[in-house]
C-alpha cells in the first residue's frame, strides 16, 4: 500500500514517541549487544531483521550462567519492540520460551537482587529532624520525600531528570498542586504523566500526617522559602544563580547521606512508593483505597 509522505511521517513520528526516553536507551543498549552477538557469529545482515527463532534462542542462552532470568526476557522484549518498529515480522515462539526458561534457572545467585528496602514513616521523620528548613535544597527534598512516601509517588512523574530543563508535560508543575480543601489542609496534585495512565494522567490526594513525616507541612515551608512560578516544576530550589530542578539523583543523594548516618540501609526511588504503600495497609487503609 502506497501512502502519502505526510502519513508516512505521521507514522514515524508516533512510533518514535511510543517508548519513554529511559526505555529507548536500554533499548538501543540491548539492540548493539544482539548485533555485536551477530557479529561474532558471522550472521549476516539480512537474517539479523527479522531475526529467525533460533538466533533468538541462541542470543538468549549466550546469556545463561551469567545473567538474570528477568534481564535476558527485558533483552528479548527490546528485540520485538525493535522488529515491531522496523514492521518487520516476530518469529519468537514456544521454543524461545523454553530457552527463557532454561536461562531462569540457570541464573546465578550474584545476578538475583535482593528486595528494595521500603522507605519508612520513621525514616521521613529523621529526615525531617536533619533536614535543615532554612536551606532551601533541604526543605525541596524533605517535601519531595514525604510527598512521594505519602502519595505513593514514583519519582519520575514528579522529579526532572536534569537540573536546568525540566520535561513540562512530564512532571508536576506548581500549577498542578491544587490550594487546600479541607479543614486539615489537605491538597490535590495532579500527575500529568503517569508509567500506567501515560499522557492521561492521575490526581493523588496528599493528606497531613501528625508527626514530622507531614506532606503539607513540608510542602508549605518549602514553597515559601523556594518562590516557585506556576509553571516551573513543583520541586526545584533557589541557588545564588538562580533556580534548580531538584532530581531523582540530588534527592536520593540527599536522603540516603542522612539514613545512612543513621543506621538505615541505602534506598532506591522505588523504595517510596514500597513504603507509602505499606505504611497505607499497616494504618488500616482498604487495599482497593491504596492504589
Amino acid at each position: 500500500m502506497s501512502l502519502s509522505r505526510d502519513s508516512e511521517f505521521r507514522i514515524q513520528l508516533a512510533l518514535d514517541s511510543a517508548w519513554a526516553d529511559s526505555t529507548q536507551r536500554k533499548y538501543r543498549g540491548t539492540i548493539q549487544n544482539f548485533l555485536n552477538f551477530c557479529d561474532i557469529e558471522n550472521v549476516p545482515l539480512q537474517d539479523r531483521c527479522p531475526a529467525s527463532e533460533h538466533l533468538l534462542c541462541a542470543f538468549a542462552a549466550s546469556c545463561m550462567g551469567s545473567l538474570a532470568g528477568s534481564t535476558v526476557q527485558s533483552h528479548i522484549s527490546a528485540l520485538k519492540a525493535w522488529h515491531a518498529y522496523r514492521n518487520a515480522p516476530w518469529k519468537g515462539s514456544i521454543r524461545l520460551k523454553l530457552v527463557l526458561n532454561g536461562v531462569s534457572n540457570n541464573a546465578p545467585e550474584s545476578s538475583l537482587s535482593p528486595p528494595r528496602p521500603p522507605v519508612t514513616r520513621a525514616m521521613i521523620v529523621v529526615l525531617a529532624s536533619h533536614l535543615n528548613p532554612a536551606y532551601p535544597l533541604d526543605a525541596c527534598c524533605l517535601a519531595a520525600a514525604s510527598a512521594a512516601f505519602w502519595g505513593q509517588l514514583r519519582l519520575g512523574e514528579i522529579l526532572s531528570p536534569w537540573e536546568s530543563s525540566f520535561p513540562s508535560s512530564h512532571i508536576s508543575r506548581r500549577i498542578h498542586l491544587s490550594a487546600p480543601f479541607n479543614n486539615n489542609g489537605s491538597r490535590k496534585l495532579f500527575l500529568p504523566f503517569t508509567k500506567v495512565k501515560k499522557n492521561k494522567g492521575e490526581e493523588v490526594i496528599l493528606c497531613r500526617q501528625r508527626d514530622s513525616s507531614d506532606p503539607i507541612v513540608a510542602l508549605e515551608k518549602h514553597l515559601a522559602l523556594n518562590e516557585i512560578s506556576p509553571d516551573l516544576p513543583l520541586f526545584c530550589y533557589l541557588l545564588p544563580a538562580g533556580l534548580r530542578c531538584l532530581t531523582r539523583r540530588k534527592l536520593l543523594a540527599r536522603c540516603n547521606e542522612i539514613w545512612s548516618t543513621a543506621g538505615f540501609k541505602t534506598v532506591s526511588g522505588h523504595s517510596f512508593r514500597i513504603g507509602g504503600t505499606t505504611e497505607m495497609l499497616l494504618s488500616g487503609v482498604p487495599p482497593d483505597v491504596v492504589k
